[in-house]
């Protein structure tokens, strides 16, 4: 059986975070619409709360503007979580120089991007550079001393390239995009719609490329690793569960013993399915034969990482 890897585990930690964002806010605003129209008078009896605004105009377009200022966070945050789970094991981000460049970045989602920028320079530049000028208009709204200018070569990209931004984004406007940055107004709808495009677009891509950069053997040694270490139970130190674990599968009998790591597999995330385009990798079959010539104490030993201490053992 061939198995691919298309979609990384910190890009589904993503969707799940950013997800449909845009047709979500689209509904909270049809619903304020509703409550500006007055077709919503009072509030539905489950909420068990008090609603009685003073002006139900002037509430509605305040929670307008606040889902408005709010959703630009969210899609940075969830750019910023898929980075920070590209680095944990089993690590999609495998350069020690890309992993330093992210390290020495800190909070800084401007700094994680710019290591993103300086490692991996194949990437899309309109949407790297709406998303520069997002964080910075972000940190100039919320009147932060940190990272309030996008790079100036990034400005420029989106006003040289104004028709393929408003051809990409939805009529998006460079320059009322660029004089909204520069006078810090509230950001619109479609400005905002367009961010979380562009980080959905660059994460993606980012993705890919990490994918493909892979070294799969690494990969499927932390894999396995991070999967024999789960489910610990009460009163059994880690080195026992990895030993339980190990057995349950590389114990089989050879013939059950593929069925079993395919299905180890399936669970981290790979699948028997082909990626439908040309996205993912495919994990060559010498590595699956491998895997299934193991026993548990020799795929221990080939599974456990160069930092991890041999002193916890069991015999």
């Amino acid at each position: 059986m061939t198995l691919y890897l298309e979609r990384s585990r910190p890009r589904k930690a993503f969707k799940g975070l950013l997800g449909n964002a845009n047709h979500l806010i689209i509904t909270a605003l049809v619903g304020l619409d509703g409550i500006e129209r007055g077709d919503v008078r009072e509030i539905p009896g489950e909420l068990r709360t008090v609603w009685s605004p003073k002006d139900v105009i002037v509430s509605a377009k305040r929670s307008r503007r606040l889902i408005l200022d709010m959703a630009p966070i969210r899609a940075i945050d969830a750019i910023d979580v898929y980075l920070r789970d590209a680095v944990r094991k089993p690590a999609l981000i495998q350069s020690p120089g890309f992993r330093s460049s992210l390290d020495s970045a800190g909070q800084s989602i401007f700094g994680k991007m710019k290591a993103v920028e300086y490692h991996c320079p194949q990437l899309d530049r309109i949407p790297l550079a709406i998303l520069f000028l997002m964080i910075a208009w972000r940190n100039r709204g919320a009147h932060t001393e940190a990272d309030r200018d996008a790079p100036q070569v990034y400005l420029d990209v989106l006003r040289a390239n104004a028709d393929q931004l408003a051809a990409r984004f939805s009529g998006l406007d460079a320059e009322m995009l660029l004089g909204g940055y520069d006078a810090v107004r509230p950001v619109t709808f479609k400005e905002v719609a367009s961010l979380i495009n562009a980080v959905h677009h660059l994460v993606a891509e980012l993705d890919t490329h990490l994918l493909l950069a892979l070294d799969l053997e690494q990969y499927l040694k932390d894999t396995i690793w991070t999967s024999l270490s789960d489910t610990q139970k009460p009163h059994e130190v880690i080195a026992q569960t990895r030993k339980r674990r190990a057995a349950s599968i590389w114990g089989k009998d050879p013939t059950d013993r593929r069925n079993a790591i395919v299905g180890l597999l399936k669970q981290c995330g790979l699948s028997s399915v082909s990626p439908q385009k040309a996205a993912g990798v495919m994990v060559p079959a010498d590595l699956i034969c491998m895997l299934q010539m193991q026993t548990p104490k020799s795929l221990l030993d080939w599974a456990r990482p160069a930092d991890e201490d041999h002193s916890t053992d069991l015999s």
